[in-house]
């Protein structure tokens, strides 16, 4: 099943980062199912000089992950809980907030948002994740 156009068209690159932004996947988190560097992901989503076509290979290892993923995250929709607001100190739990938990953004992990993490948070989750320096510009 091919969850993606083919790797040659130009809706190559959209359509993996929708996709992967979909299924609440950072670039790293795909990188290392796929077994591909971060940097291959975005260079292969980017819509500029920066962009690249993977092989064959890489593209049908994308597809086969990105398909299971999808299947994975069909298969638990109904199950899973709607994701937590974050808290000021990521070890102290909060209380749900309804209104907050039904935002359709992206997770940073369990029950933080994406949106709602602090500075502190990302760059320990990018860290844990493998980053070996994060950089931040403003």
């Amino acid at each position: 099943m091919t969850v993606l156009p083919d790797f040659e068209s130009a809706e190559f690159a959209p359509a993996l980062k929708a996709l992967r932004k979909q299924l609440q996947l950072s670039r790293t988190a795909l990188a290392a199912q796929v077994g591909l560097s971060t940097a291959a992901i975005q260079r292969y989503e980017a819509q500029d000089s920066s962009n690249i076509k993977p092989s064959r290979d890489a593209y049908e290892r994308l597809c086969k992950v990105l398909a299971e993923l999808q299947q994975q995250a069909g298969a638990r929709a109904p199950a899973s809980p709607p994701p937590r607001p974050v808290a000021a100190n990521p070890a102290t739990p909060v209380a749900a907030n309804p209104a907050a938990a039904t935002r359709s953004e992206p997770v940073l992990a369990p029950g933080i948002l994406l949106a709602d993490a602090t500075l502190e948070q990302l760059i320990a989750r990018a860290k844990l994740l493998g980053a070996k320096k994060v950089t931040i510009e403003f």
